[in-house]
């Protein structure tokens, strides 16, 4: 039998990382709006973000949120190695994504082009990180295989 974690610990750190990623970024985006970094273009930039997190975010929180409120995952293990594998990838996926925003400066490309662009990479790496998280929380929610 795999090493297990408490599924609602779990669940707990996942929602710290990336709520307090989020937030990070969301922040960097606010100011970049502010000062102009866009220029007239805001709502691009926007448009680019906020489908990059929302959906996990979102998954993520409202699983925390169902939790609390029906007393689900009381008692219940997860598999520490897809925890371990969701939370890495979690963490890669917001780090690269804070790479599009801190990086741009030292590349050629402008800023709104270099957010279209990195759609190329987020964009399967956004799908592997929702595949683990998915496979996390189902078998979470089965509890252990016998």
């Amino acid at each position: 039998m795999s090493e297990m974690i408490s599924s609602r610990v779990a669940r707990k750190r996942l929602a710290i990382l990336w709520t307090v990623g989020g937030l990070f970024l969301f922040f960097v985006l606010i100011l970049q709006s502010v000062f102009g970094r866009f220029g007239d273009r805001i709502e691009d930039a926007w448009s680019w973000f906020l489908p990059t997190l929302m959906p996990t975010l979102s998954l993520i929180l409202g699983v925390l949120t169902l939790d609390a409120t029906s007393g689900g995952g009381e008692g219940k293990m997860g598999d520490r190695f897809f925890f371990r594998l969701a939370f890495g990838l979690s963490a890669v996926y917001l780090i690269v994504v804070g790479m599009t925003l801190f990086l741009q400066p030292f590349t050629q490309t402008p800023l709104l082009d270099l957010m279209d662009r990195s759609n190329l990479w987020l964009g399967p790496l956004q799908g592997l990180v929702a595949a683990v998280l998915g496979i996390f929380f189902v078998k979470g929610e089965r509890g252990p295989e016998k």
